[in-house]
């Protein structure tokens, strides 16, 4: 799967573990705490390249999921669903019309696992090179 967006994805990531560690002021919170909180906030998009909503789609209609990790399974899913509910309600538009649709969308979450949100988060506070 191509992140062809992995940039604003990261900045927009690290932005909202920002706001929930400041959003705590002087209390403690751990970093899994802030990680966990972070990913279940919605996204700006999905930062994808308009082929990969295809590529997902099409993987996912075939039952083509099986082993992908859960983070990433659950990406297709979502993805899945909003392309099979916008081609019900206009079921003359292309494919890539359709990844067009869901690319201007926001996403429900950051499809990240918690150990990979931990490591990008230390890895965007040591840079800071947003």
């Amino acid at each position: 799967m191509e992140l062809f967006y992995q940039h604003e994805r990261d900045k927009d990531f690290f932005e909202i573990c920002e706001a929930i560690r400041k959003e705590k002021g002087s209390s403690y919170i751990s970093v899994s705490e802030i990680v966990r909180q972070a990913i279940n906030q919605p996204a700006k998009s999905f930062y994808l390249h308009i082929r990969e909503y295809t590529r997902i789609y099409k993987r996912a209609k075939n039952g083509r999921t099986e082993g992908l990790k859960a983070s990433k399974k659950a990406l297709y899913n979502e993805v899945y669903s909003r392309y099979s509910h916008i081609l019900t309600e206009q079921p003359n538009l292309c494919a890539m019309a359709v990844a067009r649709l869901i690319a201007e969308q926001p996403a429900p979450r950051f499809y990240i696992s918690p150990a990979y949100g931990a490591d990008l988060y230390y890895k965007l506070l040591k840079s800071k090179n947003l």
